[in-house]
């Protein structure tokens, strides 16, 4: 699944040369030219990243950067500041207001600022922000006795007890994708999220 990237840049050209270059790396991407449009956007979609310009007509940066980051549904949608100044004042506004990351536009090549993107949504995958799920094996399958005979995964080396299959969101994985292997439910902590 594609992520989805909200971009706001009332530049023309510096929005069509980033979106064009997101989209290169396959990401679905949003644009606004101004704030008031960012947040008429937000109001019925939730972008998996916001690339966010300070200076911008009808409402600035820094209020859509307060929006999102004081409205639940949105809080937690790591924003990037993609600014044109970078003075230490405006870093620090926007830092304490909840932004992950602070870029210059005059330094930040589109490959730097795509590998950011990139990096933040790892990093954000990481934290644990999807569910995880721990599934029961049936042991009556005939594929599942030879996996449980010729993996030993059965029952707990440690207590005995009946293992469960876990399984766990990769997004590294352009499609979705899930790491799995056996825990035993009596040896460690309750599932991460909801268990099925």
């Amino acid at each position: 699944m594609k992520k989805k990237v909200l971009l706001v840049e009332d530049t023309a050209t510096i929005r069509q040369m980033y979106k064009g270059k997101l989209l290169l790396e396959q990401f679905e991407v949003l644009t606004a030219d101004h704030g008031g449009e960012a947040l008429q956007i937000l109001a019925r979609e939730r972008p998996d990243l916001i690339l966010l310009d300070l200076m911008l007509p009808v409402v600035d940066g820094f209020k859509v950067l307060q929006v999102v980051k004081t409205d639940p549904r949105l809080q937690e949608v790591p924003v990037i500041v993609f600014s044109a100044k970078g003075q230490p004042e405006e870093i620090e506004k926007a830092m304490k207001l909840g932004a992950t990351d602070f870029l210059i536009k005059s330094v930040s090549k589109p490959k730097d600022v795509v590998d950011k993107i990139k990096k933040v949504l790892a990093e954000t995958t990481v934290k644990g922000s999807a569910p995880a799920y721990r599934v029961a094996i049936q042991e009556e399958g005939l594929d599942i006795q030879s996996l449980f005979r010729d993996f030993a995964v059965a029952r707990c080396p440690r207590c005995g007890g009946r293992q469960v299959l876990e399984l766990v969101p990769d997004f590294t994985q352009a499609s979705p994708w899930f790491s799995a292997h056996f825990v035993c439910h009596s040896c460690l902590p309750a599932a991460p999220s909801r268990a099925s």
